[in-house]
Protein backbone atom coordinates (compact mmCIF):
# COMPACT_ATOMS: atom_id res chain seq x y z
CA UNK A 1 0.00 0.00 0.00
CA UNK A 2 1.30 3.42 -0.94
CA UNK A 3 2.29 5.87 1.78
CA UNK A 4 0.64 9.26 1.37
CA UNK A 5 1.59 12.57 2.90
CA UNK A 6 -1.51 14.78 2.73
CA UNK A 7 -0.56 18.37 1.83
CA UNK A 8 -3.88 20.03 0.99
CA UNK A 9 -7.46 18.81 1.12
CA UNK A 10 -9.97 21.40 -0.10
CA UNK A 11 -13.22 21.20 -2.03
CA UNK A 12 -11.39 22.26 -5.21
CA UNK A 13 -8.19 20.25 -4.83
CA UNK A 14 -6.59 17.33 -3.01
CA UNK A 15 -2.78 17.39 -3.00
CA UNK A 16 -0.58 14.66 -1.61
CA UNK A 17 2.95 13.31 -1.91
CA UNK A 18 3.63 9.60 -2.45
CA UNK A 19 6.54 7.56 -3.81
CA UNK A 20 8.52 10.61 -5.01
CA UNK A 21 5.52 11.95 -6.96
CA UNK A 22 3.38 14.96 -6.04
CA UNK A 23 -0.28 14.38 -6.89
CA UNK A 24 -3.02 16.97 -7.37
CA UNK A 25 -6.65 16.05 -7.91
CA UNK A 26 -8.42 19.15 -9.24
CA UNK A 27 -12.22 19.49 -9.02
CA UNK A 28 -14.89 21.70 -10.57
CA UNK A 29 -14.57 25.19 -12.04
CA UNK A 30 -11.36 26.57 -10.57
CA UNK A 31 -10.87 30.17 -9.51
CA UNK A 32 -7.44 31.74 -9.89
CA UNK A 33 -6.90 32.09 -6.12
CA UNK A 34 -7.71 28.37 -5.67
CA UNK A 35 -5.24 27.34 -8.36
CA UNK A 36 -2.57 29.61 -6.88
CA UNK A 37 -3.12 28.16 -3.40
CA UNK A 38 -2.65 24.61 -4.69
CA UNK A 39 0.26 25.48 -6.95
CA UNK A 40 2.13 27.41 -4.24
CA UNK A 41 1.78 24.40 -1.93
CA UNK A 42 3.16 22.12 -4.64
CA UNK A 43 6.04 24.47 -5.50
CA UNK A 44 7.12 24.46 -1.84
CA UNK A 45 6.99 20.65 -1.69
CA UNK A 46 8.80 20.26 -5.03
CA UNK A 47 11.65 22.42 -3.68
CA UNK A 48 11.71 20.76 -0.23
CA UNK A 49 11.67 17.18 -1.55
CA UNK A 50 13.59 17.70 -4.80
CA UNK A 51 10.54 16.25 -6.56
CA UNK A 52 10.96 15.43 -10.25
CA UNK A 53 7.47 14.12 -11.16
CA UNK A 54 3.93 15.47 -10.82
CA UNK A 55 0.63 13.76 -11.63
CA UNK A 56 -2.12 16.31 -12.18
CA UNK A 57 -5.52 14.60 -12.13
CA UNK A 58 -8.08 16.58 -14.14
CA UNK A 59 -10.84 13.95 -14.32
CA UNK A 60 -13.18 16.01 -12.10
CA UNK A 61 -12.05 19.34 -13.52
CA UNK A 62 -14.28 21.57 -15.60
CA UNK A 63 -13.10 24.30 -17.97
CA UNK A 64 -10.04 26.38 -16.99
CA UNK A 65 -10.52 30.14 -17.31
CA UNK A 66 -8.14 32.20 -19.45
CA UNK A 67 -6.59 33.75 -16.31
CA UNK A 68 -5.92 30.29 -14.82
CA UNK A 69 -4.43 29.10 -18.12
CA UNK A 70 -2.18 32.18 -18.27
CA UNK A 71 -1.05 31.73 -14.66
CA UNK A 72 -0.11 28.10 -15.25
CA UNK A 73 1.71 28.63 -18.54
CA UNK A 74 3.44 31.94 -17.79
CA UNK A 75 4.17 31.63 -14.07
CA UNK A 76 3.74 28.22 -12.49
CA UNK A 77 5.33 25.89 -15.06
CA UNK A 78 8.49 28.04 -15.26
CA UNK A 79 8.63 28.21 -11.42
CA UNK A 80 8.43 24.44 -10.91
CA UNK A 81 10.84 23.77 -13.73
CA UNK A 82 13.32 26.12 -12.02
CA UNK A 83 12.63 24.20 -8.77
CA UNK A 84 13.69 20.95 -10.48
CA UNK A 85 10.43 19.36 -11.67
CA UNK A 86 11.03 17.33 -14.85
CA UNK A 87 7.80 15.48 -15.74
CA UNK A 88 4.10 16.37 -15.52
CA UNK A 89 1.54 13.69 -16.35
CA UNK A 90 -1.92 15.16 -16.86
CA UNK A 91 -4.72 12.68 -16.28
CA UNK A 92 -7.57 14.10 -18.33
CA UNK A 93 -11.33 14.14 -18.13
CA UNK A 94 -13.67 12.58 -20.62
CA UNK A 95 -15.31 16.02 -20.76
CA UNK A 96 -14.37 17.36 -24.20
CA UNK A 97 -14.23 21.00 -23.06
CA UNK A 98 -12.16 20.29 -19.95
CA UNK A 99 -9.75 18.16 -21.99
CA UNK A 100 -9.45 20.94 -24.58
CA UNK A 101 -8.43 23.55 -22.00
CA UNK A 102 -5.94 21.19 -20.35
CA UNK A 103 -4.44 20.36 -23.75
CA UNK A 104 -4.22 24.07 -24.56
CA UNK A 105 -2.34 24.78 -21.32
CA UNK A 106 0.02 21.86 -21.89
CA UNK A 107 0.88 22.90 -25.45
CA UNK A 108 1.13 26.62 -24.60
CA UNK A 109 3.52 26.19 -21.68
CA UNK A 110 6.94 27.52 -22.58
CA UNK A 111 9.29 25.41 -20.51
CA UNK A 112 12.72 24.16 -21.41
CA UNK A 113 13.30 20.82 -19.70
CA UNK A 114 9.82 20.18 -18.31
CA UNK A 115 7.96 17.48 -20.24
CA UNK A 116 4.17 17.53 -20.05
CA UNK A 117 2.18 14.59 -21.36
CA UNK A 118 -1.56 13.82 -21.30
CA UNK A 119 -3.01 10.43 -20.35
CA UNK A 120 -6.45 8.84 -19.92
CA UNK A 121 -5.49 6.33 -17.18
CA UNK A 122 -3.55 6.73 -13.92
CA UNK A 123 -1.64 3.50 -14.60
CA UNK A 124 -0.37 4.98 -17.89
CA UNK A 125 0.90 8.06 -16.03
CA UNK A 126 2.77 5.93 -13.50
CA UNK A 127 4.16 3.63 -16.21
CA UNK A 128 5.49 6.73 -18.03
CA UNK A 129 7.17 7.92 -14.81
CA UNK A 130 8.74 4.47 -14.33
CA UNK A 131 10.04 4.36 -17.91
CA UNK A 132 11.70 7.72 -17.69
CA UNK A 133 12.49 7.75 -13.99
CA UNK A 134 16.07 6.65 -14.59
CA UNK A 135 16.68 9.64 -16.84
CA UNK A 136 15.41 12.14 -14.29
Amino acid sequence: MEQREQLLNESFCNIYYSDSVIYAEWKGFLKLDQVKKGCLMMTKEIKNNNTKMHLSDHRELRVLSKEVQDYLTQEWFPQVEAAGLKKVAALVSDDVFAKATVDKVNTTAKVGNLTIKTFNAKKDCLDWFDKIGEGV
